[in-house]
């Protein structure tokens, strides 16, 4: 491979510097509207950079003593833990079977999921809406959970089957010939390759389900219930706009994704079967 001369480097440093500037500005916005008086940057020429005097962070102060934003936390943590959770163990089945097992019932049911990942979620909400209210289920955590196992798992068991497919098949069968039943083989052999898909599998799920504002704010009328997303828009009124308080409650919800994709970052850093034969 031919080394870049110095030009060249300086070259492509400078189009990652300026790449990741376009990238991280809208960020840096949102941090400085959260920090700056609304009335410095809704005129005519915003400054970029605010003069210290200017940086405060009362908006944060308020939203937190003004608002229920713990609560909406909560509540998105838990239907976001509950929801990426099952949908994970759903698709890691699910995953296997479509990848194991070749049947037309099978390539069937691979063939459902596809359509019904294309249909969109405005389509569903009535319907959806109809059968958890007849259910007692509105106002209801689960009912947010539930709708968001069924919206994620669609497209997550094909990528659990991605992973699957990577698998070679005959470490399954050497567990089975040293007496190993097939879910056996599955929970001592193949989930601790599939450690990388499954990290990428949850983190999928888990930000799908954190960033859904469709089915909260229908299923969730009781501010009570409000998830993160659905607590962000109230920020919204009909005359005007909580800008400080809208991106300071914007950054505070980004902090729990932020944190989880640190902590799995070293699953999904991992090779799919590094290990599994040795040499």
């Amino acid at each position: 491979m031919r080394q870049l001369s110095r030009p060249q480097r300086y070259g492509l440093l400078a189009i990652a510097l300026l790449a990741s500037g376009i990238l991280l500005f809208p960020i840096y916005w949102m941090v400085m509207t959260s920090l700056v008086p609304s009335r410095t940057l809704l005129t005519e020429n915003p400054p970029l950079f605010p003069a210290l005097g200017d940086v405060s962070f009362d908006a944060y102060g308020e939203v937190i003593a003004g608002r229920p934003i713990l609560t909406w936390l909560g509540n998105s943590a838990l239907s976001t833990f509950g929801a990426a959770v099952i949908s994970t163990l759903v698709s890691t089945l699910g995953g296997y079977s479509l990848s194991r097992f070749r049947t037309r019932g099978q390539q069937a049911m691979g063939f459902s999921l596809l359509v019904s990942r294309v249909l969109p979620g405005t389509l569903l909400i009535i319907p959806l809406f109809m059968v958890f209210a007849t259910s007692h289920l509105i106002n209801n955590l689960w009912s947010v959970i539930l709708v968001n196992i069924a919206a994620t798992v669609p497209f997550t068991t094909w990528l659990m089957k991605g992973f699957i497919d990577s698998v070679p098949v005959e470490i399954e069968q050497a567990a089975m010939i040293d007496g190993c039943s097939r879910l056996e083989a599955l929970r001592l052999v193949v989930l601790p390759i599939l450690l990388p898909g499954i990290a990428a599998t949850f983190t999928y799920a888990a930000i799908l389900t954190w960033g859904d504002f469709l089915f909260a704010r229908t299923l969730m009328s009781n501010p009570d219930g409000w998830t993160i997303t659905v607590g962000i828009a109230s920020f919204i009124g009909e005359f005007s706009v909580d800008w400080s308080g809208l991106m300071a409650t914007g950054l505070l919800s980004t902090i729990p994704m932020v944190v989880l994709f640190l902590f799995l970052e070293p699953f999904l850093a991992k090779g799919m079967t590094a290990g599994a034969v040795k040499g």
